[in-house]
């Protein structure tokens, strides 16, 4: 069975899309201390009208900055730039159709290169239709292997793909839902001619079998121009001519302008509304087809027909599918990961240990070198781990938004947020028992354990921190710089470098922000509350601290360590990732990137 016929049956119904006098532009821009525009209002589309019918195959054309892609973000209803006029399919308004019945193939693709082409159907098809369990479910996703010659690549990482094969990955996306309209932001851009045919043949089969193919081409060839049933030329915003081919070549002809032989038809017409007076681009206008109330009277869907067969997966189970691809990258990228655990770590906590051999806290001497040591230990890791997070959402921003309305943001930044867990338990233990080895530690392995788990905790929070940062400002690109900025007053709080007793009342709130004043104080009373006596020298001149107690007491760090930094790491973890979730929501709702 081919692919034409086997779509055939899941296209019962038609499907008609009508544009109304769309006008699309985006918003003027003002700074907040200058009345005068920086970034005046501009239009991308105006007044633009079409009817577009079950079973066209239709080419946008047009000179550059004609606003191709914004007409077809808007017949696919994800435009978010301010408009007026209506896109509805078959009466309904586009962003309210049921899911899956318009797909988009977008001009560049983005997809997590390190897993491999089945791996990422496998994880769309759960994320779209349900459990690939289901036989229909794994028969739909078999033959878009075979039908688009990705069965051989199956097993290939993304990575190693050519653009042609990246570009049948991102249709074989696009057609699991079973679309009825689909809509190819220039499907053939950076193609050599083998792969162009081959993509372009596939939409023309789609197109036959009874789907919607709306696809913007830009210069293209004779013959993958000549495939186009229909033709929508655009210019300056306006939807000049749609129609048939013969069309559209007999109305050139009524102003005297034929295509001479061996010349590219579409770069005839694009030149020629480029280069036309305006009096002469009014007169093309006229002739554009205007959608009429019978355009749309045998195109009704059956009521009650299911026209997609797509959902949105529960919760719980889209975050287990981003943690599984999560986890598919993780196991590619292994090498690089045990790379930054030897550098970032091992090195690091090895130049500790070394510069901190045989110091005890019994003496007063080593009252000094153990706060260092212990400052060291736990900057170390919160550093390691929040920078890591503050980037994490850096690399999958365009991924993020290219698959809004798959899976939920808060699924995505909670899956994120898990996959960054074994860092920090790695990071942590890694610290503690390479750097303590060298240390005079009472009750050596259990002090040393309760250590580690202070600071996987500590960990927890510092990724929280990292992530909230990034999410914030990730759309501005500035957050390496204004991370810094907010470390610096929050470590001042960890008591290593001065008395937090001694603080402002206006500043001490402060520190209930601070998660390495957290876990400071939690490792802090570990070791200190082990040492009953401290040497005094008799002929000091300085005030003794003659145990642990008493330099808990100097530091101002808290008696109820384990209660108060407990619920504090989690009060500060909850806020951040309030925070980040707030910052990934608002680049959700940008909308998708095209």
């Amino acid at each position: 069975m081919d692919l034409s016929e086997s779509l055939k049956a899941l296209n019962r119904n038609q499907v008609a899309i009508k544009v109304e006098h769309l006008k699309v532009w985006t918003k003027e821009e003002k700074s907040w201390w200058r009345r005068k525009p920086t970034k005046p209002e501009v239009i991308i589309l105006n007044n633009v009208s079409a009817s577009l019918k079950t079973g066209d195959f239709v080419a946008v054309i047009g000179p550059s900055g004609a606003g191709k892609t914004t007409f077809l973000v808007s017949l696919a209803g994800k435009c978010t730039l301010p408009s007026t006029g209506t896109v509805t399919v078959n009466g309904t308004d586009v962003r309210k159709v049921q899911r899956g019945l318009i797909e988009i193939v977008p001009q560049f693709d983005v997809f997590m290169d390190s897993i491999s082409v089945l791996e990422h159907l496998v994880f769309m098809t759960e994320m779209k239709l349900g459990s690939i369990k289901k036989s229909s479910h794994r028969q739909t996703l078999k033959q878009l292997l075979t039908e688009l010659k990705l069965l051989m690549l199956q097993h290939s990482p993304i990575s190693s793909l050519s653009g042609g094969e990246r570009r049948l990955l991102s249709l074989a996306t696009s057609l699991l839902s079973s679309p009825q309209i689909l809509i190819c932001d220039e499907p053939t851009t950076g193609l050599d001619s083998y792969n162009a045919t081959l993509v372009i043949g596939v939409l023309k089969q789609l197109a036959s079998s009874g789907k919607t193919v709306i696809c913007s081409v830009h210069q293209p060839s004779s013959d993958l121009f000549k495939e186009f049933t229909s033709i929508a030329l655009m210019s300056d915003g306006r939807l000049v001519f749609h129609g048939s081919q013969e069309d559209c070549k007999k109305l050139f002809k009524r102003f005297n302008l034929r295509c001479p032989k061996n010349y590219n038809p579409a770069e005839f017409y694009i030149k020629a509304v480029s280069e036309s007076s305006s009096d002469y681009e009014k007169v093309l206008e006229n002739n554009c087809d205007q959608p009429d109330e019978g355009d749309e009277s045998g195109s009704v869907a059956t009521t009650g027909a299911h026209l997609s067969y797509t959902h949105q997966r529960f919760w719980l189970r889209q975050v287990q599918l981003l943690l599984w691809r999560s986890a598919l990258t993780f196991r590619r990228d292994i090498k690089n990961y045990v790379f930054q655990l030897f550098l970032c770590t091992m090195i690091s906590s090895v130049i500790i240990g070394t510069c901190y051999v045989g110091i005890s806290g019994t003496t007063q001497r080593g009252v000094q070198d153990i706060r260092g040591f212990l400052w060291l230990i736990c900057s170390e890791v919160s550093f390691s781990v929040s920078y890591c997070a503050l980037y994490a959402f850096d690399s999958d921003l365009i991924l993020f938004r290219r698959e809004v309305g798959v899976y939920s943001a808060s699924a995505f930044y909670v899956s994120r947020f898990l996959s960054l867990m074994p860092r920090c338990v790695v990071w942590s233990l890694s610290y503690v028992a390479i750097a303590t080895l060298m240390v005079d530690l009472p009750d050596y392995f259990l002090t040393s354990l309760k250590i580690a788990s202070a600071l996987v905790a500590t960990s927890v929070a510092s990724t929280a921190y990292g992530l909230g940062m990034g999410a914030m400002f990730i759309s501005t690109g500035i957050m390496g710089d204004v991370m810094p900025c907010a470390d610096l007053p929050l470590f001042l709080m960890s008591g290593a470098f001065l008395r937090i007793s001694s603080l402002p009342f206006w500043l001490y709130p402060l520190k209930y922000f601070s998660h390495f004043y957290y876990g400071m104080d939690a490792i802090s009373n570990i070791y200190w509350r082990q040492i009953d006596h401290i040497d005094c020298s008799y002929n000091t001149t300085s005030s003794c601290l003659s145990n642990g107690a008493a330099v808990l007491i100097e530091n101002g760090y808290s008696d109820n360590f384990v209660l108060e930094d407990s619920l504090g790491i989690l009060f500060i973890t909850l806020v951040w990732s309030v925070l980040g979730f707030c910052g990934l929501k608002r680049e959700e709702n940008k909308g998708y990137a095209f």
